[in-house]
């Protein structure tokens, strides 16, 4: 079977970030929060862009 590693990276990051956090979902959304608070600038907002996009499509 192929092994893709990329795929293989993105898991093994993702295992050692919920591992990091006792695979604890409020742990990682409060850690994801601060994350977010820490760096606004970072965070995409695409609900405008939704709006955008469906406004071209309907018309």
């Amino acid at each position: 079977m192929y092994k893709d590693e990329i795929i293989a990276e993105v898991w093994r990051n993702r295992d050692a970030y919920a591992r990091a956090h006792h695979h604890d979902l409020n742990e990682i959304l409060a850690d994801l929060r601060k994350r977010e608070r820490e760096h606004p600038q970072r965070v995409v907002d695409r609900r405008a862009r939704r709006t955008t996009e469906s406004n071209a499509t309907s018309g």
